[in-house]
């Protein structure tokens, strides 16, 4: 199969996946200014009203309609009953952002929750709900607001967009469709060029004159007539254009050096976000644990160890590896803790809380262990809070490594892996550091 159309429908699969949320999350955002005036009398009472542009829009309006009342129903919410009409997009006062559009008439409490306006006496849903369910149906959706997209583009190394591979303007597109605006140019721009103040680079920014975010969860302002995606969706987004390094242009959340294990005194921080049965945490840590040991023990790294926990059976060996550096405050120890157990794990052993208690026994002391076990329950509560509010900040995966440099203001996130034998090089990691003290 063609390489640009895999691409293509694996990005489609994202882009409807995305505004499915819209049917899953009951949130409701803030209301748009509406008109009210006097329903056309050819509807029902109380009736799901399809608002179409053209004969084949109107043509789908039973397949669209019948498809959102199966999708909720999925959800518990029945309105399987209601009654449906259709009038003309020219029947209204005022234009929609999406076409077709689903509004609704009179009291539907389960569609409450989804109402972002009101026309015309009509309750108008959200429009990420009318898009989807056009998709669903073969329609491309008609969109009436316009944006202007640009790529803003980093210094780090790793951070660029693979356009040999991915070539922004085909996915132009389903662009349009996420940020529900219709896209009318493209331009790569450097961050200073806009004015606008963005926390990590590369990034997606939208200008238009219309407010994006009004009713529609999935786009952010930034100001100055400038959006952009909410930070969980453009970071899928981004994968999905080859991106998996980004520049960080403000310091990483303090609580991870407070509630990480830290080995070295340096300017230069290396935040590693593990998980004791993370093939590639083990990768990592086999293949450049010796290198980060020695770039912490000469000053050139602090390096910080984060509980993330992917795997939930880790989590009794986290603990007691972290009950153990809190009563000995040895990073080191705990350093050759985790290569250990990572050594082993690597080398095919189903690693388990016996393997970690004995090899906190054997770094820490028989005595430190003895002293942990009453706490592991306090502990491991703890590393399961603490990585739920890691994800709720976007970080999902394991490795994650956060570079920062309180001398230069630099930073860098890689998200997993570089390398695909080793995770990362060496010649990888010096160019990073290099670039970071620049």
């Amino acid at each position: 199969m063609n390489r640009k159309l895999v691409y293509g429908l694996t990005f489609a699969v994202l882009i409807f996946g995305i505004i499915l949320g819209v049917l899953l999350v009951y949130k409701k955002p803030p209301a748009l200014p509406g008109t009210p005036g006097t329903p056309p009398e050819n509807c029902p009472a109380t009736a799901l009203v399809y608002v179409y542009l053209n004969d084949q829009q109107k043509a789908a309006a039973d397949t669209v309609t019948s498809n959102l009342k199966l999708a909720l129903q999925q959800y518990g919410l029945n309105i399987i009953n209601v009654p449906v009409c259709s009038i003309p997009a020219t029947s209204l006062s005022q234009k929609l952002r999406v076409y077709p559009a689903i509004l609704f008439k009179g009291n539907i409490s389960a569609l409450s929750l989804f109402v972002v306006g009101e026309i015309d006496g009509y309750k108008v849903l959200n429009p990420g709900v009318s898009a989807y369910m056009a998709s669903q149906a073969g329609l491309r959706p008609v969109l009436t607001y316009t944006a202007e997209l640009y790529i803003v583009k980093g210094t780090a190394p790793f951070t660029d967009i693979r356009e040999n591979e991915f070539n922004i303007k085909y996915i132009v597109g389903q662009l349009s469709l996420l940020s529900l605006s219709n896209i009318t140019s493209v331009q790569q721009v450097s961050v200073n060029s806009l004015g606008i103040n963005l926390t990590r680079l590369p990034a997606i920014v939208l200008k238009s004159n219309y407010n994006l975010s009004s009713g529609y969860q999935y786009v952010v302002p930034l100001g100055k007539n400038y959006y952009t995606f909410r930070e969980d969706v453009v970071g899928q987004v981004l994968q999905y254009l080859g991106v998996q390094t980004y520049e960080i242009l403000a310091p990483p959340n303090p609580d991870l050096l407070r509630k990480g294990v830290k080995i070295g005194d340096s300017d230069n921080l290396l935040f590693i976000l593990e998980d004791y049965h993370c093939p590639y945490c083990a990768m990592l840590i086999n293949s450049t644990g010796n290198m980060l040991y020695n770039y912490a023990k000469t000053g050139k790294l602090q390096v910080v160890f984060v509980d993330l926990i992917i795997h939930s059976e880790v989590v009794p060996m986290h603990a007691i590896a972290k009950c153990a550096y809190n009563q000995t405050k040895d990073g080191y120890a705990y350093f050759n803790v985790s290569q250990e157990l990572y050594h082993l794990y690597i080398s095919g052993t189903a690693t388990t809380m016996a393997d970690a208690n004995k090899t906190v026994a054997k770094y820490f002391g028989k005595n430190i262990l003895d002293k942990c076990a009453p706490l592991l329950n306090s502990y491991q509560s703890d590393i399961q809070a603490f990585s739920r509010n890691l994800m709720q900040q976007g970080f999902t995966g394991t490795p994650t490594l956060i570079f920062w440099s309180n001398k230069t203001h630099k930073g860098l996130i890689v998200e997993g892996c570089l390398d695909i034998k080793l995770c990362i090089t060496e010649q990888q990691f010096s160019q990073i550091l290099s670039w970071l003290q620049g």
